[in-house]
């Protein structure tokens, strides 16, 4: 949560902002929160096969997160998406 409340600390909208807070979220998601098989479910999704739903509260996190600093939505699930995937590859 420490990288996450230092990327939101930096005021620009951008693309890679998003994308790394994403990032973390997906591994903060899969690693605390997704049971196994929801994980690796969500682990083996290609960006082209969701649409821009995510599990849970996580659209939540984002509008909370959003609301701090200016985030992009689709960086931000491709991040997500990624941080999921990392998680999942360690299982």
């Amino acid at each position: 949560m420490e990288i996450i409340n230092r990327l939101l600390g930096i005021n620009a909208n951008g693309d890679k902002k998003s994308y790394l807070i994403g990032l973390e979220r997906g591994r903060i998601w899969a690693s605390e929160d997704a049971d196994y098989f929801t994980m690796r479910e969500w682990g083996q999704l290609n960006l082209r096969e969701i649409e821009a739903v995510l599990p849970n509260n996580e659209e939540t996190h984002f509008m909370i997160l959003s609301s701090e600093s200016p985030l992009e939505w689709e960086s931000y699930v491709k991040g997500w998406i990624e941080g999921v995937k990392e998680i999942a590859s360690r299982y």
